[in-house]
């Protein structure tokens, strides 16, 4: 068993490209490196260097490692499968380039202007299924990398019985999860649960908790996820309903063989706010023999 501890750039405050309000990526690095992580996964793409080789060398003069890759899509559109495949390309390159197997799928809340529109007709959820069946399908023959789709708040794979659906409608040995446990709390179901349930399914986590107080105000004066994440809703691993002792313990008797990538979603943020937390989530890692 080898449980890997990473972070990812979500975890400074991280959600675009290019943004003044986010912390410089050489920045960022240094402080995934002085926050005790030997691993990162790479951001929105444009946020760290594309050039492979340039990407490799601000790594590896850290200590630090790549452990997978993000993107966002609109997957219910028309021409969603040649969209993403144009956007895969340069990405796929610089995953192989870099010895990084795991590419994170997810879709795009941006698509959806009111909550009820996310929810996806059957033609549409066929053509999704379609398109991540594909996408998985090509980048394991073309590159030998492994799909993992990631559900999220606002998208059509957001509630516990559209991961379920998703499960049933994708081949498992194509499609695994990445299993998102404050994206899983904020829709009310039981994350430790699904874990428990699911896990054969997922090799790959993302640690994030969900704080109780914040999360029960926004529910009941129905304030838009987006605000309530840029709220502070999730917070520090050991300051949320989730027992992340429960969940290492559960890893541990499974022989987990992977990484669990610590995100807190806070965007935007001082530059001064991520590294402290940075830390404290790495000490409580620790302090859960990690």
């Amino acid at each position: 068993m080898t449980i890997r501890t990473a972070t990812a750039p979500d975890a400074w405050g991280v959600w675009y490209a290019s943004d003044p309000k986010q912390t410089p990526w050489e920045r960022y690095l240094d402080e995934v490196a002085a926050s005790g992580y030997s691993w990162t996964e790479l951001g929105p793409w444009g946020y760290l260097p594309t050039d492979p080789a340039q990407l490799q060398d601000a790594l590896s003069s850290r200590g630090l490692g790549l452990c997978g890759a993000a993107v966002v899509h609109p997957l219910t559109a028309p021409d969603a499968l040649e969209t993403l495949r144009d956007r895969l390309r340069p990405l796929c390159r610089t995953l192989v380039a870099t010895n990084t197997p795991w590419f994170l799928l997810m879709d795009d809340s941006d698509a959806y202007l009111t909550p009820e529109a996310r929810i996806a007709t059957p033609e549409i959820w066929k053509r999704m299924m379609h398109v991540i069946t594909t996408v998985a399908g090509e980048i394991r023959h073309e590159h030998g990398l492994h799909l993992l789709f990631h559900p999220h708040v606002g998208t059509a794979i957001e509630t516990e019985p559209e991961i379920l659906r998703l499960r049933h409608d994708t081949p498992a040995d194509q499609v695994e999860l990445c299993f998102d446990f404050g994206h899983h709390a904020y829709t009310g179901a039981d994350a430790l649960a699904f874990m428990r349930q699911h896990a054969s399914r997922i090799p790959y986590y993302h640690f994030k908790n969900l704080d109780a107080d914040i999360h029960a105000r926004a529910m009941a004066a129905g304030t838009p996820f987006m605000e309530v994440f840029q709220n502070g809703v999730m917070c520090e691993l050991d300051k949320g309903i989730l027992d992340f002792t429960e969940v290492v313990d559960f890893l541990r008797k499974q022989d987990f063989d992977g990484f669990v990538v610590v995100e807190q979603d806070m965007y935007p943020c001082p530059p001064d706010k991520p590294l402290p937390i940075a830390r404290h989530n790495r000490d409580v890692l620790k302090r859960l023999g990690l």
